[in-house]
């Protein structure tokens, strides 16, 4: 079924390399994502989880893992084994659906029919909505927010403004996936040592890049302030967009880690991907591109922290004097 639902769908195209395919009843996969509408059918099983990035998730089958949709629905008429969530959209349960754990919708609501299972937390039951697609996903970040009255010219200009804000915005989530699949590429070693620090102090990695922000603008501002430090002042800017880089392959490498298992440039184009469409949700995505880029800071931080530490030990001291 053709999806017509807007311009959030052109920004999907950045997902096309993480499609793994869809399910058939006579096939079992072992993970499931799918730019678009997802369905599982009847007789199908998914070992795993099934997320739909800007589409429906359909459930009709079995997902032993969660049912996921980012800027879309969950509908389900079968069973999942883990909890059906929907991040801009809504959670529909039909009469024979089984959910064993949770039913949650972030920007949207969550509906039970009558005979409908839900083993987590039991939430308050609203009337179904009628049958058929539920509401597509959000709006693409500005595009439905510019006021066409204030163009001496009409409507003309402000679509050209539209696409064009719409191209810049792909380009940027392109630049980031791309760019983080090369860090994975060029520096895996590095990337995934940067992993297990996030894993190993997420407060703290946190919390230093909440430092870090001031803390860069104030080595900015003492730089400048001295005149022989002008010239290092205007590499602080390109400093820090190193170590966001690195960070947010760090986290990247994380999520994508969570989704599916395989080498580490796969786990990180996998992340990248979804961290960018994430990152395409009105309002949330501003709030998602924060924490992530604060959380790629303070790990970047801490690890030359932990660099410097460990340099003096592994430095020899000079050798003893023989004893007489």
């Amino acid at each position: 079924m053709a999806d017509k639902r807007g311009p959030f769908i052109p920004g999907l195209v950045l997902g096309a390399a993480a499609l793994f395919g869809a399910v058939t009843p006579s096939r079992a996969a072992d993970f499931l994502l799918r730019a678009g509408d997802l369905e599982v059918p009847a007789g199908a099983i998914v070992h795993g989880s099934a997320i739909s990035v800007g589409g429906t998730a359909t459930i009709a089958g079995t997902v032993e893992g969660d049912a996921v949709a980012i800027g879309g629905s969950v509908e389900v008429t079968g069973r999942i084994q883990g909890s059906a969530r929907a991040l801009g959209g809504n959670v529909v349960l039909r009469s024979t659906a089984v959910v064993d754990r949770a039913a949650s919708a972030v920007g949207g609501t969550v509906y039970r029919e009558p005979g409908a299972s839900v083993g987590g937390t039991q939430v308050q039951p609203y009337p179904p909505p009628p049958p058929g697609p539920p509401p597509g996903p959000m709006p693409f970040p500005w595009l439905l927010h510019l006021p066409g009255e204030s163009w001496l010219w009409g409507a003309v200009p402000l679509l050209i403004l539209q696409w064009l804000l719409l191209t810049f915005y792909l380009v940027v989530l392109a630049s980031f996936v791309a760019s983080a699949w090369l860090v994975a590429v060029l520096f895996p070693g590095l990337t995934a040592r940067l992993a297990q620090l996030i894993e190993r102090d997420p407060v703290g990695t946190f919390v230093a890049g909440v430092l870090g922000w001031p803390l860069t603008v104030v080595v900015m501002v003492l730089l400048v302030l001295s005149v022989l430090g002008i010239p290092l002042a205007l590499l602080v800017p390109l400093a820090l967009l190193v170590a966001l880089q690195f960070g947010t392959t760090a986290v990247a490498l994380l999520v994508g880690r969570r989704v599916r298992r395989s080498g580490i440039a796969q786990e990180v184009l996998v992340g990248a991907v979804i961290l960018a469409i994430i990152f395409s949700i009105p309002h949330l995505g501003v709030l998602a591109a924060l924490v992530v880029s604060t959380w790629g800071l303070g790990v970047a931080l801490l690890a030359l922290l932990e660099a410097h530490r460990a340099r003096p030990s592994s430095v020899a001291g000079p050798p003893a004097s023989p004893s007489a």
